[in-house]
């Protein structure tokens, strides 16, 4: 009975998650058309906060508090929920915007918004396509515009432990001399994970660790494996 229960409510919550994507995307859409570009962050950062809260997942800082973070920086999270980059919206600082699937761009709504807001399309297979994902997010960086959000796993863990990293944060990092920000959801593979519709409402804890400096490094590799380690051993704490 209380597994119906769960499922039931979760319908609803998913249902009422499209509807507020649906309804207060396209007027947060249109409304940027209206106002000056200065507010656009403002805009995004009350979408995200809109859609976490709407299937009342809490998100709680446990780590640095943002105003300790240092900027630019690149953001290095763990790959847990459907939600996690809602929850990036509305709780990292610095305004950040993610580098995000090219086919993601085409879609109804939510890629005219991604395209609107200046989330940064990449496509894996094509060299050229990784480059200028990699450069435009530099030259974020590098004018000191925002911080950039990237997912090294790629896809949604399906264990909730942080799956294999990809290169593509560490090389950003040591070419241009930006440090990282490891992020850790915690609680967040229990609310929602790819392996199934629930919903379950509760609070996610977002550790934001040290920032770390890229000079130490002498390839990728190396600090790929150094960030990858702080993210398992919080995790696993």
């Amino acid at each position: 009975m209380k597994s119906f229960f769960i499922y039931i409510q979760s319908i609803v919550l998913w249902f009422f998650w499209w509807s507020s994507a649906f309804i207060f995307g396209n007027f947060i859409f249109f409304v940027s058309f209206i106002i000056p570009k200065r507010f656009h962050d403002l805009l995004v950062k009350v979408l995200c906060s809109i859609l976490t809260y709407s299937v009342f997942i809490i998100p709680k800082h446990k780590g640095l508090k943002p105003s300790k973070i240092p900027f630019p920086v690149i953001f290095v999270p763990n790959h847990v929920s459907f939600f996690d980059l809602f929850i990036c919206g509305c709780s990292l600082p610095g305004n950040p915007r993610g580098i995000e699937l090219q086919k993601f761009f085409h879609l109804p709504v939510y890629g005219w918004f991604i395209t609107r807001f200046n989330m940064i399309p990449i496509d894996p297979g094509k060299k050229v396509s990784v480059l200028k994902a990699m450069n435009t997010a530099a030259k974020k960086l590098i004018n000191n515009e925002r911080n950039i959000l990237i997912m090294p796993e790629g896809m949604r863990t399906l264990t909730g432990k942080p799956g294999e990293f990809k290169n593509g944060a560490f090389y950003l990092s040591r070419k241009y001399n930006i440090p990282i920000v490891p992020v850790v959801f915690k609680k967040l593979f229990e609310i929602n994970n790819r392996k199934s519709i629930i919903i379950r409402p509760g609070i996610c804890e977002i550790y934001l660790m040290d920032a770390v400096y890229p000079q130490r490094f002498k390839s990728d590799i190396d600090l790929n494996k150094y960030v990858k380690n702080i993210i398992e051993k919080k995790y696993d704490e």
